[in-house]
């Protein structure tokens, strides 16, 4: 029997809604031998840089705990009391990154949404990198946070079919750059195969201020609200390979967006161990100075299968040499 009635319902407090929402999942188990033996201390490292580079005032946090240990638990419960971050989603098993990402992103408010793996550290000013590409470039859907020039093709059937005229080859992107990543993995010379050398030339597009590298990876990248929401209501089905091609990446080509990147890195994949010079790396958090515009794209009206298609021919003919 209700008695009374919920104070509640005299709260008129208005809700406040931030542009912008990173979300982190996360997993590590029991134990501290092996692969995760120093997994806790990457990802304090990885929240430390995120919390001391974001503009905290128009960015929210999600971190998805995949039943991790009990140490983790305390840890983002912590952050979560200290409101530092703002949900704290405790799963009781593991259900791996793409479905929890997925529920997650279509329920958000926010404009962006970065999805970032939790051994990232992040440098300073990442926030208005990734919206400036967003901002010069309308039909932008996914931004790297690293240049990921190897990507170039992979579910960009989109961009080349509607800008095949207007990208550009050259070397835009330094070596370091590349290296950074390269490093973070422990696989030298990684942009460099047996056919290609993407450390000489980088795909990329222009507009009068600004470049993008074509192509755009998965451990750190931020992407547009709207994607989300016309994202066809399919389940994952395995836990790792999570299914990011078939359930985020061809959607994603298909609805007209492109995956664009950084030409300079914004972020360091820590893998699961710290170097020495991240203990020492000054970063400083930034304002969104960017304003954010929501302009209309330019829609890609050609079937998909032509896109793919037309692709495949201007790679056979190497278009661009």
């Amino acid at each position: 029997m209700r008695i009374g009635e919920n104070p509640e319902k005299l709260n008129s407090k208005k809700l406040e809604y931030k542009p912008f929402r990173v979300i982190i999942p996360v997993f590590i188990p029991e134990g501290n031998a092996g692969y995760f033996k120093d997994a806790f201390s990457v990802f304090e490292k990885s929240i430390y840089s995120l919390l001391n580079t974001i503009d905290a005032e128009k960015t929210n946090i999600t971190i998805i705990n995949n039943n991790c240990k009990k140490e983790v638990t305390d840890y983002i419960n912590l952050l979560l009391a200290n409101k530092e971050i703002d949900k704290h989603i405790h799963c009781s098993e593991n259900y791996g990154k793409i479905y929890t990402i997925l529920q997650e992103a279509r329920g958000c408010y926010e404009d962006y949404i970065a999805i970032v793996d939790s051994d990232v550290f992040f440098f300073s000013n990442w926030q208005n990198e990734a919206l400036s590409i967003f901002n010069n470039f309308k039909n932008a859907g996914v931004v790297g946070l690293t240049p990921d020039p190897n990507t170039a093709f992979y579910c960009n059937n989109s961009l080349f079919t509607n800008e095949f005229l207007f990208v550009k080859k050259d070397k835009v992107v330094k070596d370091k750059e590349l290296e950074l990543f390269e490093a973070g993995i422990n696989k030298e010379n990684f942009f460099v195969t047996k056919t290609k050398n993407w450390k000489e030339k980088q795909f990329y597009l222009e507009t009068k201020t600004t470049k993008a590298v074509i192509g755009a990876g998965h451990f750190a990248s931020v992407y547009r609200k709207e994607i989300f929401k016309k994202l066809p209501l399919e389940k994952p089905i395995y836990v790792f390979p999570g299914g990011e091609l078939s359930f985020l990446d061809i959607p994603i080509d298909k609805l007209g967006y492109y995956r664009l990147s950084l030409l300079k890195a914004s972020a360091y994949h820590l893998g699961n161990s710290l170097p020495d010079w991240i203990l020492e790396k000054e970063i400083f958090a930034s304002k969104i100075h960017e304003h954010l515009e929501s302009s209309k794209r330019v829609y890609v009206l050609i079937p998909y299968n032509f896109r793919c298609l037309f692709v495949r021919v201007l790679r056979k003919f190497n278009f661009y040499k």
